[in-house]
């Protein structure tokens, strides 16, 4: 396990254009977030040396930086009974980036908020960096039209077409200026989606009038890089995900979940197989939650949200004591429905086992070294109205969106409240070998760049606020993953015995 992220730390620090030596890379290894405090060095760093060495790492370290001290604080609280004594072994189960950094920061929501998209800026940044498709780069504020062609990285403030040509004109932001530039039709800028608040990268071309909006030529996102080390256990472990269960309302589908726990447990035919499986990753939504939407109570069989959680621990005990089960609240969860959410509070958690990791949305960790980020997946109902031809039936395709912007929530001001915070949690700052998402009810799978797309069905019947909403669910559904070959199996549990159907490398 320590070799993968030992790969994987490796390519995050080539990503931000620095070399990594091997005493900061073992010092890295040994600590309990190696991404988060990865994180801090490369903020910190001088932008002309290309190297990252062991004394910036012990200043990091030294410093204490808050949000190393926040990061760790959420998981291994003192008060935490599932918090690991100090100095324990590292276990095949190992967080690397909680995507919660604490609550808001500044005097005023105006600064939070400046904060947070400050943060977003700087960390895409330096991922769009070094490209050379965005030759002789520049802030806007040092742009002038002489130059022929230049480049920038900039914040998408506005986008609107012309009433005649129908080009594009965006506006985008950087810190220090905002600049228009024309994306002319047909052109292949032309032929991509811009979305509000992602970070993106533009080579400009200057005419000769000055009065004339420059020109883009191409565009760069952060994106998955092509060619990067992709992580696979090296021994031999399987992975179950999961998503919605729903826990409290009468469309839970009580008796799918006793298949399910049959047969984890081995029993029927598919025994051997749920004998290698040693975890079981649930992204969001473990209960239903009270007054999530209108009339909710009428579709409630639990109507006291403490009671739910009890629930939930009850149903999750059903399963084999061997798993290691890992959660993550969802919009439905009883935590701030602000983005990225805390992990649920220990007071709600009592009757869960100890077997149980309890993680903020999103975060992202390690299993037996292959790095999975989980999101629940609220910014389904941004982004889906936002690019043309999405929907609920496709979430992968949203999801590769994602990727591209290796951000999973950008747009600010529409239906997923953002927190405002120092750090944008939603970045997706290293590169995951699984992306599990839920929140869709439907089901999917498919790869982008060597990353393993999961959306993660659910376990909850059609309701009426779905059928309002058109949203038709593909309950029951299981992803199995061989975590050593990533060979991806579809378990369907909605008729008894599981059904077990092979997925298409």
């Amino acid at each position: 396990m320590a070799s993968s992220l030992r790969e994987h730390l490796v390519a995050y620090f080539q990503q931000h254009q620095k070399l990594v030596e091997a005493g900061a890379l073992e010092l890295l290894l040994d600590h309990t977030h190696p991404l988060v405090v990865s994180r801090e060095v490369i903020e910190r760093s001088d932008a002309v040396s290309p190297f990252v060495t062991r004394e910036m790492v012990e200043t990091v370290l030294a410093e204490g930086r808050t949000s190393i001290s926040g990061a760790r604080a959420s998981v291994a609280r003192p008060s935490d009974p599932r918090a690991p004594p100090a100095g324990a072994p590292i276990l095949p189960f190992r967080l690397i980036q909680d995507g919660f950094s604490g609550p808001p920061i500044g005097d005023t929501p105006l600064l939070a908020y400046s904060a947070l998209f400050h943060s977003r800026f700087r960390t895409l940044s330096r991922l769009l960096k070094g490209r050379p498709g965005l030759e002789n780069l520049r802030p806007i504020k040092e742009l002038r039209a002489p130059d022929g062609t230049a480049s920038v990285i900039g914040l998408v403030r506005d986008v609107r077409e012309t009433p005649q040509k129908h080009h594009l004109i965006v506006t985008v932001d950087d810190e220090g200026d905002s600049l228009e530039v024309l994306v002319p039709k047909g052109s292949p800028g032309g032929r991509l989606t811009f979305l509000p608040d992602e970070v993106v990268g533009l080579r400009l071309e200057f005419g000769k009038d000055a009065r004339r909006l420059p020109r883009v030529a191409a565009v760069e996102r952060p994106d998955i890089p092509v060619t990067r080390t992709v992580g696979r256990a090296r021994v031999a472990s399987r992975a179950l995900f999961l998503s919605d269960l729903h826990l409290g309302s009468r469309s839970f589908l009580s008796d799918n979940w006793g298949h399910l726990a049959d047969f984890l447990h081995g029993r029927g035919p598919a025994g051997e197989l749920a004998a290698a499986i040693q975890y079981v990753v649930v992204a969001g939504d473990l209960v239903d939650g009270i007054g999530i939407y209108p009339r909710q109570e009428k579709d409630l069989a639990i109507a006291d949200v403490v009671e739910q959680y009890a629930e939930l621990g009850r149903r999750l005990r059903e399963l084999p004591e061997r798993l290691t089960i890992v959660v993550i609240p969802g919009n439905h969860d009883a935590v701030c429905p602000a983005e990225p959410q805390p992990a649920l509070p220990t007071n709600l958690t009592t009757r869960l086992g100890p077997n149980v990791k309890i993680l903020s949305n999103p975060s992202t960790f390690a299993l037996d070294g292959v790095v999975v980020s989980a999101y629940h997946g609220r910014s389904f109902d941004d982004l889906i109205p936002a690019i043309p031809g999405a929907s609920y039936s496709r979430p992968t395709e949203v999801m590769k969106r994602m990727l591209q912007m290796r951000h999973l929530a950008p747009i600010y001001g529409d239906r997923t409240p953002l927190a405002p915070s120092g750090r944008d949690g939603l970045v997706l700052d290293t590169a995951p070998d699984i992306l599990v998402t839920g929140h869709s009810h439907t089901y999917g799978v498919d790869r982008y760049r060597g990353v393993l797309l999961l959306n993660a069905s659910t376990w909850q019947a059609e309701t009426e606020y779905q059928r309002m909403r058109n949203i038709i669910p593909v309950p029951a559904r299981a992803a199995l993953v061989d975590l050593a070959t990533f060979g991806v199996q579809t378990m369907n549990f909605l008729d008894g015995d599981p059904s077990v159907s092979e997925v298409a490398a």
